[in-house]
């Protein structure tokens, strides 16, 4: 047997209850990253120069001469 609805007699089933629109979240705002502190690098200390020290010029030998 087919039910047919009366058109007199109210829909027995419920109507779909609207589906409520979701609701946008706040797009967050970016936080603002810090910037940087430049690293002070550190101010390298002279180095002395070492001093140079006097190469004793080499003793020239006498060479034999071939007899």
């Amino acid at each position: 047997m087919i039910y047919i609805p009366d058109p007199q007699i109210p829909d027995p089933t419920p109507s779909p209850l609207p589906t409520p629109e979701p609701t946008p979240s706040p797009a967050p705002e970016p936080v603002p990253s810090p910037a940087p502190q430049p690293i002070p690098s550190p101010v390298p200390e002279p180095v002395p120069a070492p001093i140079p020290q006097p190469v004793p010029a080499p003793i020239p030998q006498p060479i034999p001469e071939p007899v």
